[in-house]
């Protein structure tokens, strides 16, 4: 809908058009048993701004300093893309409205309640909010620039004597409600609805790609064939330098980019379990990741959501918001690389069984730096 008439349609009557936005953009996904008409709560909303820093931190999940950043690039973003032509509601208590439902598993109609609004127009803040903060993502999620891979490969040889590794790359399975279109598409190995994320974080735990993919019947291999990363590693020379790779679980496929551990039948040799063993200590950092990310969005533990692309857009800007944390509210340091261009299926192959020769030299080369055999 163009922005200009939603304006006008505001200036008429606000709470109307804001439930048929709501419904049109989302059905309103967790609120659907509601019926009649609701009752506004008067809620003294401006006691979330007098909370001691302690409480909206637990409330909010971030200091206040890094809260008031958020809601200046927030604002400056919604001015620059004309979604705030004409200012009702402070950005600050819009931002409070759309992090509550993401960051607890409180349904629309509750959020209402602690902010003294009708659930569609939650819905409604919630719905524009996470789009900008996807919009943002490539101020706050890159990939580590050369100097920042080198202080990356430093700690991993410092703690754990591991050479080369400059990020760790895993997927994640976000569990869903039953999508309305194609559900058999989303059923995962453990029987359940779900989105596929494939992420790669540092040793802080900063996520330096992020790919929001297939639904949970695809598995790591294919979901990483399809990504950008994949195409990036094996053509861009700019992403890793010479010696240098990510860490992945045994769900992958190796290369000379992305080592995984040897496989154990129970027969490996002591010196296969070491590299094993040293590998793993070094990619449970992503892991990690992922448990801090759910700590902090309580709703990734199951979106109550049926609208795919709803929940994609959701699911980008947990980890955008991630990130802002961690940096509070700086941006990240590093490249976004270009994007790959198309490789025919034949030559895709050709390029990573080559790397996968390579990448079988390389391991070997490592797990005898770690424990010598030959």
């Amino acid at each position: 809908m163009d922005q200009n008439l939603i304006n006008e349609e505001l200036g008429n009557d606000e709470e109307e058009l804001l439930l048929v936005l709501a419904l049109l953009m989302g059905n309103l996904d967790d609120d659907e048993d509601g019926e009649g008409r609701e009752d506004v709560v008067h809620v003294d909303v401006e006691g979330y701004r007098l909370m001691s820093n302690a409480s909206f931190k637990a409330n909010f999940r971030m200091d206040r300093i890094v809260f008031e950043r958020l809601v200046v690039i927030v604002g400056n973003h919604m001015r620059e893309t004309g979604r705030l032509q004409r200012q009702r509601t402070r950005v600050d208590l819009i931002l409070m409205m759309a992090l509550w439902p993401m960051f607890n598993q409180d349904t629309f109609r509750s959020t209402g309640l602690h902010f003294g609004k009708k659930r569609y127009v939650i819905h409604y803040h919630y719905r524009y909010i996470i789009e900008i903060l996807c919009e943002l993502a490539d101020r706050f999620i890159k990939w580590p620039d050369e100097v920042e891979r080198a202080q990356i490969q430093a700690y991993y040889e410092d703690v754990w004597g591991y050479i080369g590794a400059v990020g760790c790359i895993d997927g994640v399975l976000i569990q869903i409600t039953k999508p309305l279109e194609n559900p058999q598409n989303y059923v995962d190995r453990h029987h359940q609805y779900s989105i596929l994320v494939q992420a790669v974080c540092d040793h802080q735990l900063l996520y330096r790609d992020v790919y929001v993919g297939n639904p949970g019947a695809i598995g790591d291999v294919r979901n990483f064939d399809n990504s950008p990363l994949s195409r990036n590693l094996l053509t861009n020379p700019d992403m890793l330098s010479e010696g240098q790779h990510l860490l992945g679980d045994g769900a992958y496929i190796l290369t000379d980019k992305l080592l995984i551990p040897y496989a154990d039948d129970g027969y490996a040799d002591d010196w296969m379990k070491t590299h094993n063993t040293l590998l793993s200590a070094c990619r449970v950092r992503i892991e990690n990741s992922f448990a801090a990310l759910r700590a902090k969005h309580r709703r990734l533990k199951k979106l109550p959501m049926r609208n795919p692309f709803l929940v994609r857009y959701h699911i980008m800007a947990c980890f955008v918001l991630h990130n802002f944390i961690l940096l509070e509210g700086n941006d990240c340091e590093g490249l976004i690389p270009a994007v790959p261009p198309p490789i025919p299926e034949d030559g895709y192959v050709q390029l990573r069984t080559e790397a996968r020769e390579r990448g079988a030299v390389k391991r070997e080369y490592i797990a005898n730096i770690l424990h010598p055999h030959v």
